[in-house]
């Protein structure tokens, strides 16, 4: 029988000179690997910053209210899904038109995307004359936010509330809002109680009026100043920051436009015209209050 000479490996080859063939076919091959992870990074973090880049103008006392924490990370998400750089821009604060548009002149690329409330429309709109390459997309006047469906998908927290203690819901809405679009929001309210098995419907609550303390919940707005000390539970369509927000919210439906940066641009780039909803992002006030209850 044909034995293999001690000290040699597969084919013949001494075991140390294989091991030697084998380290460094293996190096070879890790290296290649990591030269193509670093072009492949290289090349993404150009392409990237090569872009033209999205700016959400905003001043201080919105940054306060909403939060600059949850402000940035709504950047950071729409920059991870446009796969182009987004960045907040505190607009200052003063009347003067002109010294706006000086501090984007300071602040901003000639070629940029921007997103912007209505009050520094102004200060936009001449930052882009000056710019031509650069977009303006204004908030309040491109994009709305569908209260309608969001206030039905509020009757789905409202109405097990009415239902479990066997009151009605209050509906608190602004008089500043159309009478048209007040009457659709509570017929839509209503219709989603109804889905819920509440079919008694909703109050709607005059401002001017004291509010009634026998309801089992309100949908409102923070418009109204007297909610601060309610002990009804409330469902608030607000952007305001948690902190700032009294223990009687249950559920709050973030109706700004900071969570919808990515859908606007791509909104804009495809031509299309979209309609958002409000996130409803405190769930577990409504989850606790409604197990607080049972107990």
């Amino acid at each position: 029988m044909l034995r293999r000479p001690l000290g040699q490996g597969w084919y013949g080859l001494p075991e140390n000179l294989k091991n030697l063939v084998l380290y460094e076919v293996m190096s070879k091959k890790y290296v290649l690997f990591a030269f193509g992870v670093a072009l492949f990074l290289s090349l993404g973090t150009f392409l990237f910053f090569s872009r033209s880049a999205v700016f959400i103008l905003t001043d201080e006392t919105e940054l306060l209210l909403y939060g600059n924490y949850r402000a940035l990370l709504q950047t950071v998400k729409a920059a991870a899904r446009l796969l182009r750089p987004v960045y907040m821009v505190s607009v200052p604060q003063v009347s003067d038109e002109a010294l706006q548009r000086d501090y984007l002149e300071q602040k901003l690329p000639e070629r940029s995307i921007i997103i912007t409330p209505s009050r520094f429309e102004q200060a936009s709109q001449g930052f882009k004359n000056r710019h031509p390459s650069s977009v303006v997309l204004i908030l309040e006047r491109q994009y709305i936010i569908d209260y309608k469906s969001d206030v039905k998908r509020a009757a789905e927290i409202a109405g097990p509330l009415a239902k479990k203690t066997d009151q009605t819901p209050g509906l608190l809405l602004p008089s500043s809002m159309d009478d048209t679009l007040r009457e659709t929001l509570k017929q839509t309210f209503d219709e989603g109680l109804a889905e819920k098995g509440w079919s008694h419907g909703s109050i709607l609550i005059d401002e001017a009026r004291e509010v009634p303390s026998n309801l089992s919940s309100i949908l409102t707005f923070p418009t109204n100043q007297r909610l601060q000390n309610a002990s009804v539970p409330i469902i608030l369509f607000s952007s305001i920051n948690d902190d700032f927000l009294p223990r009687s919210v249950i559920a709050v439906f973030d109706d700004s436009f900071w969570p919808h940066i990515a859908e606007m641009v791509v909104s804009y780039e495809k031509n299309v015209k979209m309609n958002f909803n409000s996130v409803l992002r405190t769930r577990n006030y409504r989850d606790n209050y409604i197990k607080n209850a049972d107990n």
